[in-house]
């Protein structure tokens, strides 16, 4: 009952705003423990069969910078790529990124991410096309993009416990005033 009564009074009382300063703060604090533990890029990557059509413009398609270009993009990837990740804001852990593709199996792939910045590969069913917009090596601090939600997640765990902490304060020091517990000795 008090766990249930306790998960009610924090589910109840939770601040669940997380300011963007508040994360930057901590961020700050604790970049430490931000150290990256695989290699994360910011990238375009497109991999279709070699019997699609019109394979040739995807690279053109890939470096356009108007937003018409970029909509024909997606709406190709959309039509015939059999994986895709057209480049945003966000950072993706590289070897998930390349997965089932040749670019999973390079060796050295710190120096691939640094000397590649455009890669084009085929198999012997698909074309993969690798656009590096920006990376990030293992054991480097992580940007701070990559590590938000964690960090949501860890201000409102601590916002949590701290709830959880002050109804407990709350119960036994009412209870103290009112003079309503017992003390058992064995």
């Amino acid at each position: 009952i008090a766990y249930e009564y306790q998960s009610h009074y924090v589910k109840q009382n939770l601040d669940t705003v997380v300011a963007a300063s508040e994360i930057e703060n901590y961020y700050n604090d604790n970049i430490d423990n931000f150290i990256l533990k695989q290699n994360i890029v910011r990238a375009t990557y497109i991999k279709v069969p070699k019997n699609a059509p019109q394979t040739k413009k995807i690279k053109d398609l890939i470096f356009a910078k108007n937003e018409k270009d970029q909509r024909e993009l997606k709406s190709y990837c959309l039509s015939f790529s059999v994986a895709y990740h057209l480049a945003d804001s966000s950072w993706m852990i590289f070897d998930e990124l390349v997965r089932n593709s040749p670019m999973a199996e390079i060796p050295n792939k710190v120096q691939f991410l640094k000397s590649n910045p455009y890669y084009e590969v085929e198999d012997e069913n698909y074309l993969y096309f690798l656009k590096v917009i920006e990376y990030r090596i293992s054991d480097n601090v992580s940007p701070l993009e990559f590590v938000r939600d964690e960090i949501t997640n860890i201000i409102l765990n601590k916002r949590k416990v701290e709830l959880a902490k002050k109804l407990e304060d709350e119960v036994y020091n009412n209870a103290l005033e009112k003079e309503e517990f017992e003390i058992i000795h064995e």
